[in-house]
């Protein structure tokens, strides 16, 4: 919808709405925010972006960057909302930066269950990925977390450090059938151990514990690898030693812990077979792998889903001093990938507590039933044994609750600027929710859409029989680093009509959404009772600033934004606000066509930034500000009673509301009641209180003016009031109430007049004492200050041969009308 403004035929002296309130109706045509004309836009948007044409500099022009919108529903007594919805700028870095990334990668056995694709179309869109972005700067070091029951922890000498026996790993899924452990690369089979209590596992295991730790991908490095660890300065690819001297050293000791595996293909230098293709890491077999692309291929599987554990890895990481080279947190990220809803966690109370050779059941046990285990978060099954109860059993509810909270609590840290300074973002691969479980998928997606910085980092990703989906989502959703967003920042300003409407205190709220998530303030507690409204399963982000009556001033409404979308944003970020309070009507309120607000003084303030440096972040909002103007919402009030207050400057002409009038001169009131019944109505009392600025301090002036006691108005009529008041110099703004006490309660109206500094002029005449005759021309002074005092010595003049001898007065005040000021002379 346009700024499609028309007079207002309701508007002026003596009519339903004053004149000053705006002039003009702009009335919004619809009620449905999908309408394009519910809406208000901000049009083009002009900014300077020094990273465009590679780092020359342009303009950049961008369309509705802002909309917004106003209605009210209701009568005498309206609640008022305000709509606003900000979209974001995308900026160019030149040259493109470096970036310290961590990819955290789920490689739980759901993704390659009943021969999925997932993890191995995962591991592609990984390294397209890491290539796409060492195209756009070589010097982006790439670190890659995978995650299970626990994070395998990238060492800095090379390999995953995992406690295999402490996390009580089953090895059940550890051969061929059904899962794909074959597109694991190099990843030496056990079977599955069968124990009755944990010492005898731990003792069976340790051999298949120690077979694991000779996989292939305890030989790679996967903590910080750089362009220059895969490929020459050239851009030529450098050869795969690790493999060679692994296929040499490890694998030819024992070819037998292999079977299945790829490697077998690998070392025979044979073709992989149609079966096989699919899951490696491009469709024309392994011969041309990089080392980018067996090091990936080689990433374990485990089972169970804890991702704060992989979380909590990525935030120690970054917390360590040296880890990143910027603090720049859109130049630190962590990427998660993962299909699957969190199901496990650590019990923090016990985060160290591993499995030992010599451990029983009841080291993990809670010492309160109920309360957490040590390690896993519940398992509150009774147990003949616990590898039992965690090789085969569901999480229960609680688990998956506290698994999910605790996901996005260190996520939390990992967000906050001054901890873990790092964005977060989310690739879901075909996400679901546990079934039976406490969650719908929807809300293991806004779970996860709080994990990432911004709702519009989580991306949505699906096997579907196609590669395409996985790799180009996260290639989409990587892209975000390599471009910088801004917003624009908004104040609104909401002048209410208080000609008519008073604001009702209290009722001032604040809600919106940003990339679909519930957003609230920053001191809104958070809902607990899934029986309110507006509880939600995630925490709401504190986005929202805290508004509550501070923020309206004489009725003026002024809320101050900050940017929207609120930071950090995506290119693809969309945040709506909407701001409610209630108004309710004066006892001038009556027509059908009544305008809430001052038209011309409501509407959304708002500034663009501006690119100056183009190989940084910094944005900078140095150019003037604009305005868009809200739609003019009018409603219908038509009440029994009413109780109106005009003042003006003659009493043919009292009209207005407000006026401004020079100090000294008189101002005319008129109060009139009316009765818009049909019967006659008995009003006990009518007065009114001269500077009173609010109801309450009129109900308890001690300086009442009573107009009438015991009033009676006849059916369908109105009886009018009237007073003058003469302004002094004192005088600034004098705001004045008209009460009226009726059977049902206060009706009330207030009119000010604004009292300025006003002109006078005098006159001087020079007298013959004796004869009171004139001895020269009188002198005429204009355009003097009202609130002047004119002294009798300064207009004392020589006249030749004549004396002065007195005066009329020792001084002239002009604000008490004295306007001849006679001085008295004798002939010498």
């Amino acid at each position: 919808m346009s700024e499609n403004k028309i007079p207002c035929p309701f508007q002026g002296p003596g009519q339903q709405n004053p004149e000053f309130i705006g002039g003009y109706d702009m009335i919004r045509p619809t009620d449905n925010p999908q309408e394009s004309d519910y809406w208000i836009s901000s049009g083009e948007t002009v900014v300077y972006d020094a990273g465009e044409n590679m780092g020359s500099g342009g303009n950049l022009h961008f369309s509705d960057r802002l909309r917004i919108s106003k209605g009210a529903v209701g009568g005498c007594t309206s609640t008022v909302t305000l709509d606003i919805e900000g979209n974001p700028l995308m900026y160019s870095y030149y040259p493109p930066h470096s970036l310290d990334i961590i990819f955290v990668l789920d490689v739980t056995a759901s993704m390659m269950s009943g021969g999925s694709r997932k993890m191995a179309l995962a591991k592609r869109a990984l390294i397209q990925t890491i290539e796409m972005l060492w195209q756009k700067n070589r010097e982006t070091v790439i670190t890659i977390i995978p995650f299970a029951r626990d994070a395998y922890i990238p060492q800095p000498e090379g390999g995953l450090s995992y406690n295999y026996l402490g996390t009580l790993f089953t090895w059940r899924r550890s051969t061929t059938g059904g899962n794909m452990i074959g597109q694991i690369l190099g990843y030496r089979n056990g079977s599955y151990v069968s124990a009755t209590d944990i010492p005898a596992y731990m003792q069976n295991s340790e051999p298949i514990a120690a077979s694991a730790e000779l996989s292939l991908y305890n030989y790679y490095n996967y903590y910080k690898i750089r362009y220059s660890d895969i490929y020459n300065a050239d851009g030529s690819p450098k050869p795969d030693t690790v493999l060679e001297d692994y296929l040499a050293s490890v694998y030819a000791q024992n070819p037998q812990a292999y079977t299945g595996n790829f490697i077998e293909a690998v070392a025979d230098n044979r073709e992989l077979t149609p079966a096989q293709l699919p899951y490696s890491m491009h469709d024309n077999g392994y011969q041309n792998n990089t080392i980018l692309d067996n090091l990936i291929w080689a990433i374990p599987y485990g089972e169970d889903t804890n991702t704060e554990a992989g979380l909590r890895e990525a935030y120690s990481f970054f917390k360590t001093p040296g880890f990143a080279r910027s603090e720049d947190i859109l130049r630190r990220a962590v990427i998660l990938i993962t299909d699957g809803q969190a199901n496990r966690s650590i019990n923090p109370a016990y985060s160290q507590i591993y499995a030992q050779p010599d451990s029983v059941d009841s080291d993990f046990f809670p010492d309160i039933p109920g309360s957490p285990w040590r390690y896993f978060m519940y398992l509150q099954q009774t147990l003949p044994n616990l590898i039992s109860e965690i090789g085969n059993r569901s999480a229960t509810y609680d688990e998956l609750i506290l698994a999910l909270q605790r996901a996005w609590q260190i996520s939390e840290k990992l967000k906050d600027p001054k901890d873990g300074n790092a964005s977060v973002f989310v690739l879901g691969i075909e996400i679901g929710a546990q079934s039976p479980g406490p969650y719908t998928r929807e809300n293991v997606l806004d779970i996860m859409r709080t994990i990432a910085t911004t709702g519009s980092y989580l991306h949505e990703a699906a096997e579907n029989g196609s590669e395409n989906p996985i790799i180009e989502e996260l290639e989409r959703l990587v892209k975000n680093l390599l471009v910088l967003t801004g917003s624009l920042r908004v104040t609104i300003t909401d002048t209410i009509n208080t000609a008519l409407f008073d604001y009702v205190p209290g009722t001032l709220r604040i809600s919106g959404t940003q990339d679909g998530i519930k957003l609230k303030s920053k001191s809104a507690p958070d809902i607990t009772d899934p029986s309110d409204p507006d509880y939600t399963v995630y925490e709401k982000p504190a986005l929202l600033p805290d508004v509550s009556d501070g923020n309206v001033a004489g009725g003026v409404i002024t809320v101050d934004l900050g940017a929207v979308p609120f930071p950090i944003a995506s290119s693809d970020s969309q945040a709506k606000v909407r701001l409610m309070y209630e108004i309710k009507g004066k006892g001038s309120a009556y027509g059908t066509h009544l305008h809430t607000d001052n038209d011309r003084e409501t509407y959304a303030s708002y500034s663009e930034p501006s690119h100056p440096t183009a190989d940084n972040s910094d944005l900078t909002y140095s150019g003037p500000p604009r305005s868009l103007y809200f739609q003019t919402p009018v409603v219908f009030c038509r009440p029994a009673y009413t109780v109106e207050k005009f003042v003006g400057i003659s009493p043919e002409n009292t009209k207005y509301k407000s006026l401004e009038i020079p100090a000294c001169q008189t101002a005319f009131y008129r109060v009139a009641v009316g009765n818009h019944t049909d019967s006659e109505a008995a009003f006990p009392l009518l007065y009114e209180a001269s500077g009173a600025a609010t109801l309450e301090e009129a109900i308890h002036s001690t300086d009442r003016r009573i107009l009438a006691e015991n009033l009676t108005v006849p059916a369908n009529s109105v009886r009018e009031f009237t007073f003058r008041y003469k302004t002094d110099c004192c005088d600034h703004i004098i705001p004045d109430f008209a009460v009226l006490e009726t059977p049902s309660g206060l009706l009330y109206d207030n009119a000010s007049i604004k009292v300025q500094d006003g002109f006078a002029s005098y006159v001087i005449q020079y007298l013959d004492r004796r004869t009171g005759r004139r001895i020269c021309p009188d002198k005429l002074v204009e355009n003097v200050s009202a609130c002047t005092k004119i002294p009798v010595c300064r207009c004392i003049r020589r006249i030749p041969c004549w004396r002065f001898v007195g005066a009329s007065a020792c001084c002239l005040d002009l604000c008490k009308g004295d306007h001849v000021l006679k001085l008295y002379y004798v002939h010498r």
